[in-house]
Protein backbone atom coordinates (compact mmCIF):
# COMPACT_ATOMS: atom_id res chain seq x y z
CA UNK A 1 0.00 0.00 0.00
CA UNK A 2 1.66 3.24 -1.13
CA UNK A 3 -0.02 6.34 0.03
CA UNK A 4 1.24 9.65 -0.69
CA UNK A 5 3.33 12.06 1.39
CA UNK A 6 1.68 14.34 3.07
CA UNK A 7 2.63 17.17 4.57
CA UNK A 8 1.54 20.58 7.03
CA UNK A 9 2.65 23.62 7.24
CA UNK A 10 2.23 26.00 9.99
CA UNK A 11 3.64 29.72 9.62
CA UNK A 12 3.34 32.23 12.32
CA UNK A 13 4.87 35.68 10.88
CA UNK A 14 5.34 39.30 12.08
CA UNK A 15 5.30 41.67 9.70
CA UNK A 16 6.19 45.70 9.41
CA UNK A 17 3.60 48.21 8.49
CA UNK A 18 5.15 48.19 4.78
CA UNK A 19 4.73 44.42 4.52
CA UNK A 20 8.40 43.62 5.27
CA UNK A 21 8.64 39.81 7.19
CA UNK A 22 10.60 41.14 10.35
CA UNK A 23 10.51 37.72 12.08
CA UNK A 24 8.51 34.55 12.15
CA UNK A 25 8.21 30.72 12.85
CA UNK A 26 7.78 27.99 10.63
CA UNK A 27 6.89 24.25 11.69
CA UNK A 28 5.87 21.61 8.69
CA UNK A 29 4.47 18.44 9.78
CA UNK A 30 5.42 15.53 7.37
CA UNK A 31 4.11 12.18 6.60
CA UNK A 32 6.08 9.91 4.81
CA UNK A 33 2.95 7.65 4.25
CA UNK A 34 3.99 4.84 6.37
CA UNK A 35 2.95 5.84 9.47
CA UNK A 36 6.50 7.95 10.28
CA UNK A 37 5.80 12.04 11.26
CA UNK A 38 8.14 14.02 10.88
CA UNK A 39 8.24 17.71 12.54
CA UNK A 40 10.81 20.62 10.84
CA UNK A 41 10.44 24.02 12.98
CA UNK A 42 12.45 26.58 11.34
CA UNK A 43 12.55 29.75 12.85
CA UNK A 44 12.48 33.34 10.33
CA UNK A 45 14.76 35.86 11.96
CA UNK A 46 14.71 39.74 10.85
CA UNK A 47 17.55 40.94 10.47
CA UNK A 48 18.90 44.65 11.75
CA UNK A 49 19.51 47.05 9.07
CA UNK A 50 22.04 48.71 10.90
CA UNK A 51 24.10 46.30 12.94
CA UNK A 52 23.23 43.13 10.08
CA UNK A 53 22.58 41.18 13.63
CA UNK A 54 19.60 38.91 13.88
CA UNK A 55 16.66 39.62 15.64
CA UNK A 56 14.33 37.15 17.17
CA UNK A 57 11.90 39.15 19.31
CA UNK A 58 10.07 42.23 17.68
CA UNK A 59 10.36 43.97 21.09
CA UNK A 60 14.38 44.51 20.04
CA UNK A 61 13.73 47.03 17.35
CA UNK A 62 13.69 50.03 18.72
CA UNK A 63 13.06 52.34 15.36
CA UNK A 64 14.51 54.69 12.97
CA UNK A 65 17.21 56.80 14.05
CA UNK A 66 16.01 60.31 14.33
CA UNK A 67 19.16 61.48 12.66
CA UNK A 68 19.08 60.36 9.40
CA UNK A 69 15.71 58.20 9.32
CA UNK A 70 17.23 55.70 6.84
CA UNK A 71 18.38 52.64 9.75
CA UNK A 72 16.49 51.09 12.14
CA UNK A 73 18.28 49.97 15.54
CA UNK A 74 17.81 47.15 17.66
CA UNK A 75 18.66 46.40 21.36
CA UNK A 76 22.24 45.67 20.31
CA UNK A 77 23.47 48.88 18.26
CA UNK A 78 20.49 51.47 19.31
CA UNK A 79 22.67 54.24 21.35
CA UNK A 80 21.00 57.70 23.08
CA UNK A 81 22.67 61.20 22.34
CA UNK A 82 23.33 62.22 26.04
CA UNK A 83 22.74 65.96 25.72
CA UNK A 84 19.33 65.65 23.50
CA UNK A 85 18.07 62.42 24.23
CA UNK A 86 17.44 61.31 20.51
CA UNK A 87 17.49 57.65 19.06
CA UNK A 88 21.17 57.46 17.15
CA UNK A 89 22.19 54.12 14.66
CA UNK A 90 26.05 53.14 14.97
CA UNK A 91 26.59 55.98 11.63
CA UNK A 92 24.98 59.02 12.97
CA UNK A 93 26.68 58.64 16.95
CA UNK A 94 29.41 60.15 17.45
CA UNK A 95 31.81 60.57 20.56
CA UNK A 96 33.12 63.75 22.11
CA UNK A 97 35.83 64.02 24.92
CA UNK A 98 35.51 67.23 27.31
CA UNK A 99 35.46 66.91 30.77
CA UNK A 100 33.39 63.39 30.61
CA UNK A 101 33.05 61.22 27.54
CA UNK A 102 29.74 61.53 25.55
CA UNK A 103 28.03 59.81 22.92
CA UNK A 104 26.43 62.68 21.01
CA UNK A 105 24.34 62.86 17.85
CA UNK A 106 26.04 65.69 15.20
CA UNK A 107 24.52 68.54 15.79
CA UNK A 108 25.09 68.28 19.55
CA UNK A 109 29.18 67.46 18.37
CA UNK A 110 28.89 70.72 16.42
CA UNK A 111 27.50 72.55 19.45
CA UNK A 112 29.53 70.88 22.05
CA UNK A 113 33.09 71.65 19.85
CA UNK A 114 32.02 75.08 19.20
CA UNK A 115 30.99 75.50 23.14
CA UNK A 116 34.76 74.04 24.04
CA UNK A 117 36.57 76.44 21.36
CA UNK A 118 34.84 79.00 23.49
CA UNK A 119 36.35 77.97 26.50
CA UNK A 120 39.27 77.33 25.08
CA UNK A 121 39.62 80.82 23.73
CA UNK A 122 38.59 82.12 27.27
CA UNK A 123 40.98 80.04 28.69
CA UNK A 124 43.54 81.41 26.56
CA UNK A 125 42.83 85.12 27.71
CA UNK A 126 42.57 84.63 31.32
CA UNK A 127 46.23 83.20 31.38
CA UNK A 128 47.42 86.08 28.91
CA UNK A 129 45.76 88.55 31.42
CA UNK A 130 47.44 86.45 34.36
CA UNK A 131 50.73 86.68 32.96
CA UNK A 132 50.10 90.88 31.98
CA UNK A 133 49.34 91.09 35.35
CA UNK A 134 52.38 89.57 36.53
CA UNK A 135 54.57 91.18 34.55
CA UNK A 136 53.30 94.40 35.85
CA UNK A 137 53.80 92.86 38.81
CA UNK A 138 57.58 91.98 38.31
CA UNK A 139 57.59 95.93 37.04
CA UNK A 140 56.40 97.43 40.01
CA UNK A 141 58.38 95.02 42.31
CA UNK A 142 61.56 96.21 40.54
CA UNK A 143 60.75 100.01 40.51
CA UNK A 144 60.32 99.73 44.32
CA UNK A 145 63.70 97.39 44.50
CA UNK A 146 65.65 100.54 42.70
CA UNK A 147 64.14 103.39 44.71
CA UNK A 148 64.60 100.82 47.50
CA UNK A 149 68.26 101.05 46.80
CA UNK A 150 68.36 104.87 45.74
CA UNK A 151 67.40 105.81 49.37
CA UNK A 152 69.87 103.41 51.08
CA UNK A 153 72.55 104.86 48.29
CA UNK A 154 71.42 108.71 49.46
CA UNK A 155 71.15 107.39 53.59
CA UNK A 156 74.44 106.19 53.38
CA UNK A 157 76.06 109.23 51.61
CA UNK A 158 74.01 111.50 54.49
CA UNK A 159 75.82 109.39 56.68
CA UNK A 160 78.80 109.75 55.29
CA UNK A 161 78.58 113.44 55.47
CA UNK A 162 77.34 113.99 58.92
CA UNK A 163 80.53 111.57 59.84
CA UNK A 164 82.89 113.93 58.11
CA UNK A 165 81.58 116.93 59.18
CA UNK A 166 80.95 115.79 62.78
CA UNK A 167 84.42 117.22 63.15
CA UNK A 168 83.89 120.96 61.42
CA UNK A 169 80.42 121.17 63.85
CA UNK A 170 82.56 120.32 66.81
CA UNK A 171 84.78 123.78 66.12
CA UNK A 172 81.72 125.20 65.52
CA UNK A 173 80.34 124.46 67.90
CA UNK A 174 83.02 125.49 70.37
CA UNK A 175 84.00 128.94 68.34
CA UNK A 176 80.18 129.85 69.51
CA UNK A 177 80.73 129.11 73.11
CA UNK A 178 83.44 130.95 73.04
CA UNK A 179 81.71 133.75 71.18
CA UNK A 180 78.83 133.76 73.80
CA UNK A 181 81.54 133.98 76.92
CA UNK A 182 83.38 137.11 75.11
CA UNK A 183 79.82 138.97 75.10
CA UNK A 184 78.83 138.12 78.23
CA UNK A 185 81.93 139.47 79.88
CA UNK A 186 81.59 142.66 77.73
CA UNK A 187 84.77 142.00 75.38
CA UNK A 188 84.59 143.95 72.14
CA UNK A 189 86.60 143.50 69.08
CA UNK A 190 88.61 146.39 68.14
CA UNK A 191 89.51 146.79 64.45
CA UNK A 192 92.67 148.22 63.66
CA UNK A 193 92.68 150.32 60.70
CA UNK A 194 95.83 151.05 59.18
Amino acid sequence: MNRSARSILKRLITVDPSGRVLNGNTERLTDDGRGRLQVTNRRIIGWCSNCRGPISDPNERYGRCDCCGRRACCERCRAVCRVCSRLLCRSCRRGFAGNTLLTVCPSCDVRLRQRQAFVDQMLIRKAAIQSQILRQRERTRIHALKLQAARTRMMGQLQAARIRNSGRLAVLREMNKIKMALAKSGYRRVWYIR
